[in-house]
């Protein structure tokens, strides 16, 4: 004897339908991802547009999802490349990338462009001669760059004939830039401050950022603080934490809303 539809319906409760979606939707992001873990928590403000949790931005808490690349300099689009062709994520031009630096740390920053060299002198693919950008062989300037529209120097002396990508987080143009009176310009590139001292090789390139999940990752976070882990703490957003708590409390609503008082109720009027 089957059961009636009726009968599955109270079986299966509405908080493990929930579930089982939330599983599915986790299974396709891993297998879309090609990586595993397929998802990043951003854990310093480096690519942050504003002291406020800003949408369409990446911030302190959220959860990145990366796509596996099989070849990242066909695959990336640049900066240089997005202003080009007006190709934007996350507030800027051109993809965001995931790279391992050399202790092992994931950076999540902007690919700036792609650097390789012919006979001592800096090849950049998209660059035209704009009178946005100036190459030469010891230096790339690019004028008018991200949310703070400030003029941006690469300089390229220490990492001659090697090849990769320059890369730079939006925030640390913004506000911790070194500033050069000379080009009227702020040295920001990974490649220049410390994060990193080369290009970024294909081969360090984790993945690139195609989509986000807001501040679920504080949840992670804190628990690293509490084993002294995450000293980036002071840097979360304002009102990251208040949308954590809507969000979680929404979920739980959505779980343990008894929806058998509906479903009643539907009844009594039918009757």
């Amino acid at each position: 004897m089957f059961a009636s539809s009726d009968a599955l319906k109270r079986k299966i409760s509405p908080a493990t339908i929930i579930l089982l979606i939330m599983l599915l939707i986790a299974a396709g992001i891993t297998v879309y991802s090609g990586e595993l873990p397929p998802a990043s928590v951003v854990e310093s403000d480096s690519m942050e547009h504003s002291s406020n949790w800003t949408y369409g931005t990446i911030n302190v808490g959220d959860t990145v999802i990366v796509k596996k690349l099989a070849n990242p300099v066909n695959e990336v689009i640049t900066y240089v490349q997005g202003r080009q062709i007006n190709f934007s994520t996350y507030g800027d031009f051109g993809n965001v990338i995931l790279y391992s630096d050399p202790s092992g740390f994931t950076v999540i920053h902007r690919a700036m462009f792609y650097l390789s060299w012919s006979h001592g002198h800096p090849l950049i693919p998209y660059y035209t001669n704009q009178s946005w950008m100036k190459v030469t062989s010891s230096y790339v300037l690019i004028k008018d760059v991200g949310y703070s529209h400030r003029n941006l120097v690469v300089y390229l002396s220490n990492f001659k004939n090697e090849s990769g990508f320059i890369t730079m987080g939006d925030h640390n143009l913004a506000t911790v830039g070194l500033y050069n009176s000379a080009f009227n310009a702020y040295e920001a590139a990974d490649q220049n401050v410390g994060i990193i001292g080369h290009p970024v090789y294909s081969s360090e390139v984790i993945g690139k950022a195609v989509g986000q999940i807001p501040w679920f990752g504080l949840i992670k976070l804190n628990l690293m603080r509490l084993e002294g882990q995450w000293p980036y703490y002071n840097e979360v957003p304002n009102h990251s934490y208040e949308y954590l708590a809507a969000s979680m409390a929404g979920m739980l609503v959505a779980i343990f809303f008894p929806y058998s008082i509906l479903s009643g109720n539907k009844r009594k009027r039918k009757s």
